[in-house]
């Protein structure tokens, strides 16, 4: 394990020193579980997830609904009819 210094404001101090109260844990214990389970999403530098790549890139599928339900196998007839 690797020693570090972490400073923050006071108010994320209460919040962390009362979370850690009602866990009946450590700041750090709380601290180091946070920081693992916020980073299990993030691949060390230069490593990239197909996963993770598919999820930033199509982030907008399915934020919206058009309702047609035959889009992708008629949309070229939609595209022909919005350009006229």
């Amino acid at each position: 394990m690797v020693r570090t210094q972490l400073q923050i404001d006071d108010d994320t101090y209460e919040v962390l020193r009362n979370t850690a109260h009602k866990q009946k844990k450590s700041m750090s214990a709380v601290v180091r579980k946070i920081l693992r389970e916020s980073l299990v999403e993030t691949p060390k530098q230069g490593e990239q997830t197909q996963e993770t790549d598919l999820k930033k890139i199509h982030s907008w599928i399915g934020m919206g609904t058009s309702g047609v339900t035959d889009l992708s196998v008629r949309h070229d007839d939609y595209l022909a009819e919005d350009s006229q």
